[in-house]
């Protein structure tokens, strides 16, 4: 077949037994010194209806060929379009923030920190320390009553910092739910810090306490600790919500959140994410997080207090609390 179809035998043989006669002429050197987009080419424009005369001279198979060829390049134009917007909203999300450098030994080690361990082990020392000066300081009757509120905050301590068995889990749960203030690490902070006041009460008397203020000094620090976390998680908190913003307003933004989600949502219970999707969330924004911040942010999302981030808490801590409250998050 020739490079023309107008010029192919085939075709002027097959369009004189359909008795249309020869195909319409074509127009000569319609592109030379100018183009067809040139003022003046020689009065050789095509026009539509030239277009419609000679399309009825190709035949049917060739016209498939011809509109498959089309739709095919018109699919892939749209596929690298589509391409090309999630590679440049991957980049804005990347550029919004450089990733920092790598955390040096200190940092490493300060992230290794076994907070929780050792605040479970302050809530175990707070319920025998009490029980070890009642035994061998006779209280007064004061300090009976004080040594009793420190034995049940030790009890409450070493629930809440249990690790999360079954058992513990349960009670976690509740105690979140109904003292909403230590589900935040910033609260617990307070609630050490007040406990440590009280141990150091007894002190002041003629039987005066030993084993307390021990347990009060390790309380103490413990505070500090909890109060260090809770900034450096909230901060990594604030960089994770920017990344999956990148900039987007409104609809746009809340749509964002709800991809960002969908595609966290892979593995476990469906609808809900876990720590490890958190921690990946982190590393996308590059971000590390040590195990204290990331029970820190998992606990503030968990709004609903039922052990899972589902994506109404997502989206609530995430999106709504900035919109409607104007809400910055600076400690978890």
């Amino acid at each position: 077949m020739a490079d023309n179809p107008f010029e192919d035998p085939d075709v002027q043989a097959a369009a004189q037994s359909d008795g249309g006669g020869m195909p319409p002429p074509v127009p000569q050197d319609a592109y030379n010194d100018g183009g067809a987009y040139d003022d003046d080419n020689g009065g050789n424009n095509v026009n539509i209806d030239m277009v419609k005369a000679a399309a009825a001279y190709v035949p049917a198979e060739q016209q498939k060929e011809i509109a498959v060829a089309a739709g095919s390049h018109m699919a892939n134009q749209a596929a690298n379009k589509v391409q090309e917007d999630y590679n440049e909203s991957q980049r804005t999300q990347q550029d919004q923030h450089e990733a920092p450098p790598p955390p040096s030994f200190c940092i490493n080690l300060f992230n290794w920190f076994p907070l929780r361990i050792f605040s479970f082990s302050a809530g175990a020392a707070l319920v025998a320390c009490p029980i070890l000066d009642m035994i061998f300081g006779g209280p007064t009757f004061i300090q009976f009553f004080i040594y009793l509120y420190l034995v049940g905050f030790g009890i409450v301590t070493m629930f809440v910092e249990a690790p999360t068995w079954t058992c513990t889990r349960y009670f976690q749960l509740k105690f979140f739910f109904w003292f909403r203030l230590l589900s935040r690490m910033w609260g617990r902070a307070w609630f050490y810090l007040f406990t440590s006041i009280l141990c150091y009460a007894p002190t002041d008397t003629d039987s005066g306490a030993i084993f307390c203020p021990i347990a009060g000094a390790l309380l103490t620090v413990i505070s500090i600790l909890s109060f260090i976390f809770s900034r450096m998680a909230g901060k990594k908190f604030g960089r994770m919500r920017e990344y999956i913003a990148a900039g987007a307003e409104g609809d746009e933004l809340e749509g964002r959140f709800m991809r960002k989600f969908d595609e966290l949502d892979m593995g476990g219970k469906p609808g809900t994410i876990g720590s490890a999707e958190i921690v990946k969330l982190a590393e996308q924004a590059g971000r590390q997080l040590s195990n204290s911040e990331r029970h820190a942010i998992q606990t503030f999302l968990d709004e609903s207090c039922n052990g899972f981030v589902s994506k109404e808490d997502f989206m609530r801590q995430f999106v709504t609390q900035y919109i409607e409250k104007g809400f910055k998050q600076r400690f978890l």
